[in-house]
């Protein structure tokens, strides 16, 4: 499963909308005071957080912080599908283009029927997992902020 912290911004139903936090490497780095990577990466303008429509199973509200998840089988094969099929669809088009036609420019119209059959497989992809919950992020936990700072007895003379 892959995690990652979010808040919840509103919910609706069994859903909510939550927001990711970016992070990067830089933030745990002891050195990142001397460094220069780390000085340019906060000056460049970063890209706006993730939001993300989730299952909420446990009923978080909003402005609370939450771990989502992700199934990596679910990653993997949607990757496959947003990657592979299209470009697939694409070579093996192209191929039958320039066997069928002997020709460079059915070669090149074959490859652009093939992309455009891929990416309609990929509208109905979409469509019919849309609604898998294998495929949906997931509220997992919530975060508890252990802030409370320890009892300490401090014995300082103010007499004097």
């Amino acid at each position: 499963m892959i995690e990652e912290s979010a808040v919840i911004l509103e919910c609706a139903g069994e859903y909510a909308q939550a927001q990711t936090e970016r992070s990067s490497a830089c933030g745990g780095c002891s050195s990142r005071s001397a460094c220069e990577t780390a000085s340019l990466k906060e000056e460049a303008d970063r890209p706006p957080d993730a939001v993300l429509r989730v299952l909420n199973p446990i009923a978080a509200q909003p402005g609370e912080r939450v771990v989502i998840g992700f199934e990596e089988h679910a990653l993997v094969k949607a990757s496959m599908a947003l990657y592979a099929v299209p470009l697939v669809t694409f070579i093996l088009f192209a191929l039958l283009g320039q066997w069928l036609f002997l020709s460079e420019a059915m070669a090149a119209l074959g490859g652009i029927l093939g992309l455009a059959i891929g990416l309609l497989w990929l509208r109905y992809f979409a469509t019919k997992v849309s609604g898998n919950e294998h495929y949906q992020a997931v509220v997992l936990r919530r975060i508890t902020e252990a802030r409370e700072a320890p009892e300490c007895s401090l014995d300082i003379d103010v007499s004097s």
